[in-house]
């Protein structure tokens, strides 16, 4: 009598059903609209960024003349970071 085990070696795989398929490109935080500003973006427009050197000013609101400034940084990733926390704060009280 023999028994026979499969084992990883006996499976045989197509290596083109397996590969990897490429993710879809995620959504840009931020995009450039004026010389000195930066829309911030999650599931639409939510805020500003705007350099004045040396700090960024973060706005929370769309369009800008209506957006309220919320802080000021010396990082641009973190003026992003900060406009995106605020907006959803914002998005939870309503």
């Amino acid at each position: 009598m023999s028994a026979n085990t499969p084992t990883a070696h006996d499976q045989r795989t197509d290596l083109r059903d397996s590969a990897p398929q490429p993710a879809p490109a995620p959504e840009p935080l931020y995009e450039r609209v004026d010389i000195d500003r930066y829309a911030v973006f999650h599931d639409g427009a939510v805020g500003y960024i705007e350099h004045v050197a040396p700090v960024f000013v973060c706005y929370v609101g769309v369009p800008y003349p209506r957006a309220e400034e919320v802080a000021q940084v010396h990082d641009f990733h973190e003026a992003v970071k900060t406009v995106l926390h605020r907006a959803s704060s914002v998005r939870r009280a309503l």
